[in-house]
């Protein structure tokens, strides 16, 4: 498969392209752009939810993870961030359709982004390191050592944690009671 399309995919980010396909005939945002829950007659499906082309429609996942932000993969696929919140209003973009597992939502392309993300940054860190970049090692190193052990917390890490969730709490007590003192007129 050819992923350089999808690198290169600009879409609806064109300022040039006729964008009245993403609107129905009442001037709606279309949420039907999608193969996988395109029911409504008329309309054309623009993308495909799968990791791959299909019927060929454009991957959004491919598009999606290939673009360097969710705004800039918002933009290529439908070229407004208001039509790209009213998506995230529908429970099948969201979610996907577990059962089948032909394809995911997009919480789960979020999640796959941010470790495909840091995996990529940890590489180039890796790089830079291994060209001398002492700064670089320093960050490498100090992410392999930091990296907790798997199970169960060690008391410490529980004594921690409820320390800082406990201050957390008194950080709140104390502003909520500075809101009230200055809500009604007094200062001090």
């Amino acid at each position: 498969m050819d992923y350089s399309y999808h690198i290169n995919y600009l879409g609806f980010a064109d300022p040039d392209k006729d964008r009245s396909i993403l609107k129905d005939i009442q001037g709606r945002f279309r949420t039907n752009i999608f193969f996988e829950f395109n029911k409504t007659e008329g309309y054309v499906p623009l993308y495909t939810m799968r990791e791959q082309e299909y019927k060929d429609l454009p991957s959004a996942y491919l598009i999606y993870m290939t673009s360097g932000s969710e705004y800039e993969a918002a933009m290529k696929l439908v070229g407004s961030w208001s039509h790209w919140q009213r998506l995230q209003k529908v429970k099948a973009f969201m979610h996907g359709v577990p059962e089948s597992m032909q394809w995911r939502g997009i919480e789960s392309w979020r999640e796959e982004k941010e470790l495909k993300d840091r995996a990529e940054a940890y590489n180039q860190l890796k790089v830079a390191a291994g060209s001398g970049n002492v700064q670089a090692q320093k960050i490498v190193f100090e992410g392999i050592k930091s990296r907790r052990k798997a199970g169960r917390p060690s008391k410490d890490e529980v004594h921690a944690e409820a320390a800082r969730q406990a201050k957390h709490v008194r950080d709140i007590k104390d502003d909520l009671e500075r809101i009230k003192l200055v809500s009604n007129g007094s200062t001090k």
